[in-house]
């Protein structure tokens, strides 16, 4: 072709080139290129044109809330409630179930409180027997919540011990698996949800969090698989990522005394080693970091869940939190030297 630049014709000993430069030529080809650069933007349009269809007949779709003593599942249990959502709501104590029958009293919504303590399987099988019988007029339920967590001991791994990431993890790991293996049965009779708090932090690991951080990983590892077993049965399963919201779990000065625990028991050879100093620092670090990032708007993790129970089309997957969205999620898409390299200056700054 005498049109083309008799300087460019080095470019055609590039493998390839020639042919695009073929391809570049054909106007349908020019067309599908730029169809295909506008998917993300046609993607994401839909998304938030759909992100607000809800399904109908909320007053039929019984759902279960565990940890609904405090925090997030007090908070989405009445949420439901005053959508005329029957909630069935699993306490640890009588106290807060008293306190959340209380509050939720002249609600659209029937709200029926249960003891429940996620560690005992012979307490979630009591639970679920009486659930086989209570939501048999709904046809069975529409969504299982696992919110109960807790945060347990945070320090280094130096200063814990096997029992401490065991019972993190029989609350916020096994009891998920006890809970969702209990009742699955009765979502599949409706083809419902099953929606599961994990954490910003199973997606990086941060030192001074090993029991809590392991624990959200594992739960999340069961969470993909189950997903993939339960969609045959029109099941869907959905997770949340919060990053540190001011609950009870997360409060500064609870915090605060678990460290002054830890370092009160600890061995004279780690206190040796570390340093009365950098505990200190440490303490001082994360008490920071909390202020900095905890977000007091829990109902973000609220709607999040009531949107992964009550959308047409809801999320596979929450991410919640300042920290979660610029910190953990940009961070687990490092690589794993960059990310280590990135935790280093941290603690050097």
């Amino acid at each position: 072709d005498p049109r083309i630049n008799v300087g460019l014709l080095w470019l055609t000993l590039i493998p390839g080139i020639p042919y695009l430069v073929y391809l570049l030529r054909d106007v349908s080809f020019i067309w599908g290129l730029a169809a295909f650069a506008l998917l993300p933007v046609i993607y994401t349009i839909g998304k938030r044109a759909l992100h607000d269809v809800r399904i109908v007949g909320l007053d039929k779709r019984a759902v279960f809330i565990s940890g609904c003593d405090s925090g997030f599942g007090n908070l989405l249990a009445l949420k439901c409630a005053r959508q005329g959502m029957p909630v069935f709501a699993g306490c640890m104590t009588e106290k807060g179930a008293e306190a959340l029958r209380v509050a939720a009293a002249g609600l659209p919504g029937p709200m029926d409180t249960l003891i429940m303590n996620v560690t005992s399987s012979e307490s979630v099988a009591a639970a679920a027997k009486y659930l086989d019988q209570a939501t048999e007029k709904y046809g069975g339920l529409h969504g299982v919540v696992n919110n109960a967590g807790i945060l347990g001991a945070t320090y280094l791994d130096d200063f814990l011990s096997v029992e401490q990431y065991k019972e993190v993890a029989e609350v916020n790991t096994f009891g998920v698996i006890r809970v969702t293996q209990a009742l699955k049965h009765l979502v599949k009779k409706t083809r419902g949800r099953i929606v599961t708090i994990s954490s910003a932090a199973a997606r990086v690991g941060n030192l001074g969090w090993g029991p809590y951080t392991t624990s959200k990983f594992a739960v999340s590892g069961y969470c993909e698989v189950v997903r993939q077993e339960l969609r045959f049965f029109g099941v869907s399963l959905h997770i949340l990522e919060p990053g540190v919201f001011r609950t009870p779990m997360a409060d500064a000065g609870n915090i605060e005394a678990r460290f002054v625990e830890m370092w009160n028991r600890a061995k004279a050879s780690a206190k040796q080693e570390y340093g009365e100093e950098y505990y200190r620092e440490f303490r001082k670090r994360q008490s920071e970091d909390i202020d900095f990032f905890g977000s007091t708007h829990l109902d973000f993790v609220v709607d999040a869940y009531f949107h992964a129970l009550t959308a047409r089309f809801p999320q596979l997957r929450y991410q919640l939190g300042k920290d979660c969205h610029y910190f953990y999620i940009p961070m687990s898409y490092m690589p794993t030297g960059m990310r280590d390299a990135i935790f280093t200056l941290i603690e050097l700054v």
